[in-house]
């Protein structure tokens, strides 16, 4: 087996143990020897390659939980119409080369087979969770369902689970549950059928909450603000109030309290199976994500700092859940970049200053995600989170909350998997180099895999 030294760097091991300076980690083929103080690479006897890392920062691999496009099959937990393949590598090309290494598709109605396939197409390690319960099934079929096939509609949950499948989810959507994905997919999108305008994300879910609120109800109407809306997005006299409450509506609430009930069911079970599940978690939805954590399952509370809440509901809801045992997961979305929905990075400061987050994921953001590593960059800057910790919210904390996820990774110990990661300590999004079980698949910033 070769061995290679990673010479002089410093390191953050994932652990949430305090950064070590001017290490050497020695790695035997797909598995780290040990972690010691820096010597003389002249001392290192029979050591196939030294790479010189000084005043670099050493990370475990990234580990995310929560990622839409990286298999080939139906997009979303609504069944959409599957991404063509290159554009499935595409995605994880470009997680790859901000850190990730691991990643779960929670496009949940992926099959082992496909799973299988993009595995022997990319080196990051794919793994699946599974949305396909009766409830999700019918969910999805209603509101959109144009990717599945006969495959993906019999390839049920416990099916997955014995093929492989880490986690129930994502259960719920912002496709199913009247969230963003309504908001940036099938409002516009039935706008512009309608009327020949396009509107923007933001402009649309402006509409759908005058509709229906931030808790998605019928009786949250406001007709006031429904013509407000309209003014923004430049469609007065293009539709009319009623119009648009009768669009609204009838993408939203045909499928929204099944998918609501398809939360419970699938709570169940994943508790039968044994493995966790994960839920899209934001104020459509969190009366049964609060009365899930009251269960014996494990449970995600998938993007946390989900933009429909207000910071105070956000905040007590994850307390609750923090008391409760759940996991709070907290996703990038596009937080710092394109903010088509999301409105800046405070609540997701609020949330890890008050030491509410137990993981971070990017969630999609309709391909607009923002890197796990540009939001700890920011954070740690900010002052809302020490950079070990933040660390650990990427790496081992989510190896922990989904066993089977991502074994022996996670942490830069004796033992582990070789996955890690060496970047720029200045700005942590400078990714040099990532390597996957001991071998580099990221060099200057560049892949290095066919």
């Amino acid at each position: 087996m070769p061995t290679s030294v990673l010479h002089g760097c410093d390191l953050v091991d994932g652990t949430g143990a305090t950064r070590r300076r001017d290490v050497d980690i020695v790695i035997d083929g797909d598995t780290i020897r040990e972690v010691v103080p820096s010597r003389p690479a002249r001392s290192y006897e029979r050591v196939d390659r030294i790479v010189d890392a000084t005043g670099v920062l050493a990370i475990p691999g990234l580990i995310n939980n929560h990622t839409h496009g990286t298999a080939y099959g139906p997009l979303f937990p609504s069944g959409h119409e599957g991404l063509p393949h290159e554009q499935v590598r595409a995605n994880l090309d470009r997680h790859l080369l901000e850190g990730t290494t691991t990643v779960l598709c929670v496009d949940g109605f992926v099959t082992a087979d496909a799973i299988a396939e993009v595995n022997n197409d990319h080196p990051i390690s794919i793994t699946l969770a599974s949305c396909n319960t009766p409830a999700c099934l019918t969910a999805a079929s209603i509101a959109d369902g144009g990717g599945l096939d006969d495959q993906n509609r019999t390839f049920t949950a416990r099916q997955a689970v014995d093929a492989g499948a880490v986690a129930l989810g994502e259960i719920g959507a912002g496709h199913t549950l009247g969230g963003g994905g309504a908001s940036y997919m099938y409002i516009p999108a039935e706008v512009l059928k309608r009327t020949g305008v396009t509107i923007s994300a933001r402009q649309a879910d402006a509409l759908k909450v005058a509709v229906l609120g931030r808790h998605i109800s019928a009786t949250s109407y406001d007709e006031g603000a429904v013509e407000e809306a309209l003014e923004t997005a430049n469609l007065t006299g293009k539709l009319s109030a009623e119009e648009v409450r009768e669009l609204v509506s009838g993408i939203v609430l045909p499928a929204f309290d099944i998918a609501l009930e398809g939360l419970t069911e699938a709570a169940r079970y994943a508790d039968q199976a044994g493995v966790p599940v994960l839920v899209h978690n934001a104020a459509a939805s969190m009366s049964q994500v609060a009365a899930i954590a009251r269960t014996d399952v494990r449970l995600i509370a998938g993007h946390s700092n989900h933009s429909s809440f207000d910071h105070r509901e956000a905040l007590r809801h994850a307390e609750q859940l923090k008391e409760l045992g759940a996991v709070v997961d907290v996703s990038t979305l596009d937080t710092f970049g394109a903010q088509r929905l999301t409105r800046g990075p405070d609540l997701l400061y609020a949330m890890l200053e008050a030491g509410l987050v137990d993981t971070i994921s990017t969630d999609y953001a309709g391909g607009f995600h923002d890197s796990i590593l540009l939001a700890v960059d920011h954070a740690t800057k900010a002052g809302v989170v020490g950079l070990e910790s933040a660390i650990a919210m990427a790496t081992a904390n989510v190896a922990d909350a989904i066993p089977g996820l991502a074994p022996r990774r996670g942490r830069v110990v004796p033992g582990a998997i070789a996955d890690l990661v060496l970047t720029d300590p200045t700005d942590l999004t400078r990714v040099d180099t990532v390597f996957i079980g001991g071998a580099p698949v990221v060099r200057d910033g560049a892949s290095v895999v066919n």
